[in-house]
């Protein structure tokens, strides 16, 4: 294991500690989304092309292919479902038009808005149980190690387009 940058936080030995709940989290909250996501029609590689472009995150298949961790055959076949499905739209780049962008619809967006609210509810009954210091420190964290986390994921794309 690397150093710390900032040795204060957390010694080596806590830090190992929250690899694996943090891993149970992540696969508890994937295993609770998937019914809402597939109650909607969708796969869960789609949905979360979806959300992606919801967010705006991405515009261009190229771009959402690289965010999702795809190929760009298989990100195009996530978008052809997504556009099938009356979820998103592809149109020309008004500055360039040999490019696509992709648009979220108003009906994708409903489908988003029902699969979160569904999970959300479902993720509030669950954090109710949870003491409200222990959220404080959580949502800290979590802010944090998601944006540590996205850092990666951005180097990381920027080291293979090199």
């Amino acid at each position: 294991m690397r150093a710390r940058a900032d040795p204060s936080p957390l010694c080596e030995a806590v830090e190992s500690e929250l690899l694996e709940p943090i891993r149970d989290v992540s696969h508890a909250i994937k295993t609770r989304l998937t019914p809402f996501v597939v109650g909607e029609g969708l796969m869960p590689a789609t949905f979360w092309a979806l959300h992606h472009l919801d967010r705006g995150a991405s515009r261009h298949p190229s771009e959402l292919a690289r965010r999702l961790g795809v190929t760009p055959a298989a990100c195009t076949a996530a978008i052809d479902s997504l556009v099938e499905l009356g979820f998103v739209e592809r149109r020309h780049s008004e500055k360039d038009r040999r490019q696509v962008v992709l648009g979220v619809t108003p009906r994708g967006r409903r489908v988003l808005e029902s699969v979160w609210r569904r999970f959300d509810s479902s993720l509030r009954e669950a954090l109710s149980r949870v003491p409200s210091t222990d959220l404080t420190a959580t949502v800290r964290t979590m802010r944090t190690l998601t944006a540590q986390l996205n850092e990666q994921t951005e180097r990381a794309a920027a080291e293979a387009r090199a």
